[in-house]
């Protein structure tokens, strides 16, 4: 195959083992008065259990490939220069060590290289509370704080994991049992975590609890009974 005139080639060889490197590249013909191009390559070593089939990998959001799990993926012809790149099919349960997407500097004549460490676990299955209500909280004046953690059947968190979190009453303690939970009660899942900050319950009782859910769905989580005070 004759090279194209100032064109980006990637190229990529699946099913290597960890420490193996696609080493050939295919070059383009810069021709004359052309810009000063080089090379980019990238690799992925991934480590842990639930291992996934493969990745893709994505330079300047616009050229794609695919790459092994302990694999490498070369790209030649690049304009020299900065350039973005991006570990993509990332599964959930595993998480990608360092900037991603990244930014590498490509020099003229040369290859550049960067590396994603992936560590991945056992799949989340279930919320757990993982900052409790406090055990006792003045009704309305008092703001309290939860975090709820995505974890496996094995009890570890899943940094991995990303969803949208929401907590609520389970069981309302109050009187009318018309209670209402108030503050921002729906956020995002920052590396398999939920934090909700500013929360307060508009009515007294005893024996509250609360319930945290998750889209894409995982078990419930349900939180220690508290109590609500009157001021």
């Amino acid at each position: 195959m004759s090279p194209v005139r100032n064109a980006v080639y990637l190229l990529a060889l699946g099913g290597l083992a960890a420490g193996c490197h696609l080493d050939k590249l295919l070059s383009s013909s810069s021709g004359g008065g052309a810009s000063p191009r080089g090379a980019l390559r990238a690799s992925a070593a991934t480590s842990g259990s639930n291992l996934p089939t493969g990745y893709t990998v994505t330079l300047d959001r616009s050229q794609r490939s695919s790459i092994g799990i302990n694999d490498s993926v070369t790209a030649t012809g690049i304009h020299a220069g900065d350039h973005t790149l991006a570990l993509g099919s990332v599964p959930n349960n595993c998480s990608v060590s360092g900037a991603n997407p990244r930014r590498v500097t490509v020099l003229p004549n040369d290859t550049a290289r960067t590396a994603f460490s992936v560590g991945c676990t056992a799949p989340a299955t279930h919320l757990v509370f993982t900052i409790e209500p406090p055990s006792a909280i003045t009704v309305l004046s008092q703001v309290f704080q939860v975090e709820v953690t995505a974890e496996n059947d094995s009890g570890d968190g899943v940094p991995g994991f990303i969803g949208v979190a929401t907590v609520g009453i389970e069981t309302d303690g109050s009187v009318t049992k018309h209670a209402h939970l108030r503050g921002t009660t729906r956020v995002s899942l920052v590396n398999g975590i939920a934090s909700f900050s500013n929360l307060r319950i508009d009515q007294p009782g005893v024996n509250y609890t609360l319930k945290a859910s998750v889209v894409p769905t995982l078990t419930d989580a349900i939180s220690r009974s508290f109590d609500v005070l009157a001021p």
